[in-house]
């Protein structure tokens, strides 16, 4: 009975798993490793036809146990290249994005070229462009590869963080070139929740889909993460072809005013394994790496601060 039970509850994931997951597989599949895109619509697939052998009682690997262990055996090997694209993804898709947009190595972001300031409504398309491009390894694969599609998505959800959203632009065009997204658990801001998600979502992507990702997956990426003793840097970057510029490093320099501004003792964040360029960076601005669980793919990098007690105004650079 137990098993019975056990290979209808893992038929019944391996259904809802392919109605999720082959439809991004199809979108994203060629902007994502194909080793990845093969595992995870493979996955559910095997799933199925072990669990579902044991479910209708068919004997093909009792008369074959070389036919259950290769399986066995596949699966594992499907797991392994889903572990190894999230260890490694990151930091290589970050390499391809530098070979199609070189760095540029004009310096620091200083003087008059660059503005650095609070988000204003029309600055949330491009702030949602650029977390879109700088994690498309992430949104490609949730959304699809329109990056200018998923900008727009992202900036919509982004209106109900506004006040937590700051950015670097252009003075002369207003393009938005970097972005910040710093939680500092203001009970003035909003919590992303399934009912503010939703109504964005739907214009996006079909119902059923929505609803996975404004029920099951937007409260997770964007949950509050900060404290009344601690910031916590939810996502920030800079559009590749501005990179090398100071700019990261400038919006992180901000980040670590603002909670000082806001008197909180600490500042966290985390970042990818893979993504070397990305803790170089927290690290020179004082960052402390706190490892995580042994067999997760994200760093915690946290920073001690000192309390201030005013809150600097935008400046322009």
């Amino acid at each position: 009975m137990f098993g019975f039970l056990l290979a209808l509850v893992m038929c019944l994931g391996a259904l809802v798993g392919l109605a999720l997951v082959v439809p991004g597989a199809i979108r994203a599949w060629r902007v994502v490793p194909l080793y990845y895109n093969l595992a995870r619509t493979a996955l559910p697939v095997l799933t199925l036809a072990y669990f579902g052998a044991v479910l209708f009682r068919v004997d093909i690997f009792t008369q074959n146990p070389w036919l259950g262990f290769g399986l066995m055996a596949l699966l594992f090997l499907l797991l392994l290249g889903i572990i190894v694209y999230l260890y490694r993804e990151p930091g290589a898709s970050h390499a391809r994005e530098q070979l199609k947009h070189p760095v540029s190595r004009a310096g620091c972001a200083t003087g008059p070229e660059f503005e650095l300031r609070a988000a204003r409504e029309e600055d949330l398309p491009g702030a949602g462009l650029v977390f879109a491009e700088v994690f498309h390894q992430s949104f490609d694969l949730d959304f699809g590869p329109d990056r200018q599609r998923n900008g727009v998505l992202l900036a919509e959800l982004l209106k109900i963080k506004q006040p937590e959203v700051w950015v670097v632009a252009l003075p002369e065009t207003g393009q938005v070139v970097g972005a910040l997204w710093l939680d500092l658990a203001d009970s003035n801001t909003l919590p992303v929740t399934a009912g503010r998600s939703w109504p964005i979502l739907k214009k996006f992507m079909n119902p059923f889909h929505a609803a996975y990702f404004a029920f099951l997956v937007m409260p997770n990426i964007m949950e509050v993460r900060g404290s009344a003793t601690t910031g916590y840097i939810q996502w920030v970057g800079v559009l590749p072809a501005w990179q090398g510029r100071g700019i990261g490093r400038l919006l992180v320099a901000e980040a670590v005013k603002l909670a000082e501004a806001g008197s909180k003792s600490e500042l966290i964040l985390h970042t990818e394994r893979s993504n070397r360029r990305a803790r170089h960076l927290y690290e020179t601005l004082g960052f402390a790496n706190q490892g995580s669980f042994p067999l997760s793919p994200r760093i915690r990098y946290v920073k001690s601060l000192k309390i201030s007690n005013r809150l600097d105004h935008p400046v322009v650079l």
